[in-house]
């Protein structure tokens, strides 16, 4: 008779745990859904995003170059007017890639209101910024949204190309963890 392989024992597991996955999560269950707008500052005074190592290539018609990473504390408001109510913060990072220009994004959305204050919901993906809509992935969260799972939906609002500002609509769809 033949033994297993140890390691066959650990992929078993991993897989059962995978299958077991749907019923942890709310992904039978409707997302809470936010709408509002992300207010990315480049321009000096009060940016809130800064270019921290700057990349080799220039990339035209941006303010960026290849490689940029960048780190961003960019305000959440209600409105596409920056004066408009807070919502909370998009706290992370992004790196700016060359080839049909898209940023990669890993940032945290901090709730600054209501019930949700204090809450976090965690960011990542592609986002191809010549596109009108992108996507990026839910990957988890804490507060009221430990372990969630959803998406985030990207629309460019406006964008000031003599210095980089711009206003981003977003559409957050999350489903938080039923545990």
């Amino acid at each position: 008779m033949a033994s297993l392989n140890p390691n066959s024992n650990y992929l078993l597991i991993f897989l059962l745990c995978l299958s077991l996955t749907p019923l942890l999560t709310s992904a039978n269950h409707k997302p809470v859904h936010f709408h509002f707008y992300m207010q990315e500052k480049v321009s000096e005074p009060n940016a809130t995003s800064i270019v921290v190592a700057k990349g080799p290539i220039a990339l035209p018609g941006t303010p960026y170059r290849f490689g940029d990473i960048a780190v961003i504390d960019n305000a959440l408001t209600k409105g596409p007017d920056p004066t408009s109510s807070l919502v909370g913060r998009a706290q992370g990072i992004f790196t700016v890639m060359k080839f049909d220009p898209s940023v990669n994004w890993v940032f945290n959305i901090v709730f600054a209101y209501g019930k949700y204050n204090g809450s976090t919901v965690t960011v990542q993906g592609r986002d191809a910024i010549t596109q009108q809509m992108r996507e990026l992935s839910v990957v988890g969260g804490s507060g009221l949204f430990r372990m969630a799972q959803g998406y985030l939906l990207i629309k460019t609002y406006s964008v000031n190309i003599a210095n980089g500002d711009a206003v981003l609509e977003l559409d957050l769809y999350v489903y938080p963890f039923k545990g």
